[in-house]
């Protein structure tokens, strides 16, 4: 955003630190088009000292320029707010959780204090806050716990109708190009100061199953807290320091800036000194624009003007958007690498960090050009990088899909979604038993005697009865018998065979025909139609469980297939 500041004039103290602004603007009320500020913000700041400073950084990067002059007229300034000691116009600290990525990113884009709302226009953060925003290295094993305090101690508002000066006036009406490169698109009409802390806690689980465990243990940690009740803030932090391997970052606006790596307790005894930081220290927190076109005495004919002048602005945050977006389904891929994706080969994780390393190259090289100074190519800039994101989403599709083939009687690993275990080796009274670490080999075999599917290597939802078999134990079969509640073991040739076989039901999905890796599915016996194989609710043995009423939604009877490796098979 081209803009001036329009004469807001403050008296503060010197704080230890840069103000640094990201501007994440959102689309005008009163236009059918956006704009999104990338260019330069000019403004009429009391410091002569400093002729430049950069704000915000990475994709989104604006420079502020000093100027001294502008094109608001006679701008009436408030009166200078005079505040009791140690008090602030706005304060909240609060404990969130979150359970996923897609939360926290839709929380904080639309939480005021990260992108606050003007009339007119939307925009104005600091950067340190934008992994937040993009919700950037969140897994799909993390659990989130976010300490938020937000503090106001003054905002600066111009009261009353803003008019152009005389000279602007003119500018506009003969040169509208030579305006915005004078004054700018837009101008700052409110200044908020204050402070904000973030403290981002992850807690990475091995398992879907785990995660939802610790999920909702940390629920019961959110809520809010009074800035001076230090000892359940201390307390909710020990409890959750207990829970398991945490990861932590801090951000900070306003306050004291946090010196070198802090452990937790050091990060937690800083969150309860920064609110008397800030009133010391406070910051720039919030801008508010409006753009000239809102004026009396200004050409329609502006707005338009505007518009061509920053059109490819919006397009390029788009692509930077997918080129983020494709980047953090890599991660959750990554992340569940060894159980629920434990389908896709080691060939194909290659290919998939090879579409990874391409994304962030890409995205780097688009967001070292997307700056001010290189505004006169956006159109390029947009010609070179707009809907490579979507390529490359298209070839990570494409592996995906070779990966999930699936060929019945190919060797396989049962992976259980919901216990976080894998079919495991048998006892000493051939019981089926279950593992974290030690999965069985296990082969999907037709039974054509009771198969309508025909002769098809593809599986087929309900059409598919299967044996269960497995090399390590040659000429055995999976059965089920009666009065007998652990699956066993048993020659194929001296049980009674519908025991011994299982139909294939997909488990959610009742249209989908074939199977493939990564299908949860369910194994109901034929026999007793009624079970099916789950597992116990210790996490030790296969067990035959109930399917009946949408039970298997909530139960330990779905599975998925895992890939078995070359080498797996050579050891």
């Amino acid at each position: 955003i081209n803009a001036e500041y329009g004469g807001i004039k403050r008296n503060t103290t010197s704080g230890p630190h840069h103000n640094m602004i990201l501007l994440s603007l959102l689309p005008l009320l009163v236009q059918s088009w956006s704009i999104i500020g990338v260019q330069e913000v000019r403004d009429v700041f009391p410091d002569p000292s400093s002729t430049n400073i950069e704000f915000g950084a990475g994709y989104n990067a604006i420079s502020l320029s000093r100027t001294g002059s502008y094109a608001i007229k006679d701008p009436k300034l408030p009166a200078p707010s005079v505040l009791p000691k140690n008090r602030f116009i706005r304060q909240r600290f609060q404990i969130r959780h979150f359970k996923d990525r897609d939360s926290l990113v839709k929380f904080y884009m639309n939480d005021n204090s990260i992108v606050t709302a003007g009339d007119g226009l939307k925009g104005g953060t600091c950067s340190k806050f934008s992994k937040i925003v993009t919700g950037e290295g969140v897994t799909a094993l993390d659990s989130i716990l976010v300490v938020d305090i937000d503090l106001v101690t003054d905002s600066e508002t111009i009261d009353g109708p803003v008019e152009l000066t005389k000279q602007a006036q003119d500018l506009i009406r003969k040169d509208e190009k030579g305006f915005i490169g004078l004054f700018g698109t837009h101008f700052l009409r409110t200044v908020v100061w204050g402070g904000k802390l973030i403290l981002l806690v992850k807690v990475r689980s091995y398992s879907s199953v785990d995660k939802s465990k610790l999920d909702e243990e940390m629920a019961g940690l959110a809520g809010s807290l009074s800035l001076s009740d230090a000892v359940q803030f201390k307390s909710k932090m020990a409890r959750l320091q207990s829970m398991g391997t945490l990861d932590w970052t801090l951000y900070t606006l306003g306050g004291n800036s946090p010196k070198g790596n802090l452990d937790l307790h050091e990060a937690v005894a800083f969150a309860l000194r920064f609110p008397s930081d800030v009133l010391r220290w406070d910051n720039i927190r919030e801008l508010q624009y409006l753009g000239y076109w809102l004026l009396p005495a200004v050409p329609w004919s502006f707005s338009s003007t505007v518009s061509s002048f920053q059109q490819y602005t919006v397009r390029i945050m788009d692509a930077l958007s997918e080129f983020v977006d494709l980047e953090e389904n890599v991660v959750d891929l990554k992340s569940l690498k060894s159980t629920q994706l434990s389908w896709i080969s080691g060939t194909g994780w290659e290919e998939i960090a090879q579409v990874d390393s391409e994304t962030r190259k890409q995205r780097k090289t688009l967001s070292d050009k997307f700056t001010p100074t290189n505004i006169g190519i956006f159109k390029q800039i947009v010609a070179e990088f707009e809907g490579e994101a979507r390529q490359l989403k298209s070839e990570l599709d494409d592996i995906l899909e070779e990966e999930r083939s699936y060929t019945m009687g190919e060797s396989v690993y049962l992976y259980n979604l919901k216990s976080g275990v894998y079919l495991g080796n048998k006892n000493y009274q051939d019981y089926a038993k279950v593992t974290k670490s030690a999965p069985l080999t296990v082969t999907l075999e037709p039974c054509p005697y009771q198969n309508t599917a025909g002769d098809s290597p593809i599986a087929q939802y309900r059409n598919t009865v299967v044996s269960i078999k497995s090399p390590v134990f040659p000429g055995e079969v999976l059965c089920l018998g009666s009065n007998y509640y652990t699956p066993f073991w048993r020659e194929e040739s001296s049980y009674y065979s519908p025991q011994c076989s299982w139909r294939l039901k997909h488990g959610s999905d009742p249209y989908k025909r074939s199977m493939e890796f990564g299908d949860p599915f369910i194994l109901n016996n034929v026999y007793w139609p009624g079970f099916a194989l789950g597992v116990d609710s210790e996490g030790k043995w296969a067990l035959a469980v109930p399917d009946s009423g949408g039970n298997h939604l909530f139960g330990t009877s779905l599975w998925t297939l895992g890939k078995i490796e070359d080498d797996d098979n050579d050891k």
